[in-house]
């Protein structure tokens, strides 16, 4: 699977607050995973994605955010079902959508260029998963020296995303991002969240997942 090599060799370029809004981006596309969830984890997700962006804006302290993320640790113990391992059910999808809003906020607090493409790369391969089970699932090898086939609409949605908040960093010059430029990666991030959604509820069809909850 390709991924977004150029982007994630970049952020070790730029600075901790473009690192934390990249995570922070991420967070707020891959909330559309979440639509399976409870309304009480969804309610802790847009808690959590909005200390994320208050930290960014500075309107959220960080020992604030200190608490939020202790107190999101609490639901990934072994008897809660967001600790469902399996990638196949939406539980894991619910799950992932929360912990790329605990990156954000834990990049946001201790900046590190891993931790900021591992957004990123989570969220290519959960999108690169739904893209393969919306196509019917048909697996396509690839020999030595064959071109990689090309990327599934989810994921190339994913990837044209994070290219252009990289282009926005550079021709930003690599100023701070202020509160306008925080909001409008906020809002130019909505579009892919909502396309994310609509996969989840295809998804769910396909796979016949209780969405009564």
């Amino acid at each position: 699977m390709s991924r977004n090599v150029e982007v994630y060799e970049a952020l070790r370029s730029v600075s901790n607050q473009q690192l934390a809004a990249f995570c922070a981006a991420c967070a707020e596309r891959g909330s559309g995973l979440a639509q399976l969830g409870t309304p009480e984890q969804q309610d802790q997700l847009t808690r959590l994605l909005g200390v994320a962006w208050g930290v960014l804006s500075g309107g959220q302290s960080e020992e604030s955010a200190v608490e939020v993320l202790e107190e999101a640790e609490l639901m990934f113990d072994e008897d809660d079902p967001l600790a469902e391992d399996d990638p196949g059910s939406p539980e894991f999808l619910v799950a992932q959508a929360i912990l790329l809003a605990v990156n954000a906020i834990s990049v946001c607090l201790h900046p590190d260029p891993r931790r900021a493409e591992m957004s990123g790369q989570t969220l290519e391969t959960i999108l690169s998963s739904l893209d393969f089970r919306m196509s019917g699932q048909q697996a396509v090898f690839v020999r030595h020296g064959e071109a990689e086939p090309p990327v599934g609409r989810l994921q190339q949605l994913e990837q044209d995303a994070q290219h252009a908040f990289m282009e926005s960093i550079i021709h930003g010059g690599g100023e701070p991002l202020d509160r306008e430029a925080l909001e409008m990666l906020r809002v130019t991030s909505a579009p892919v969240r909502d396309e994310i959604t609509a996969a989840i509820a295809e998804v769910a069809e396909l796979c016949g997942w209780d969405t009564a909850d």
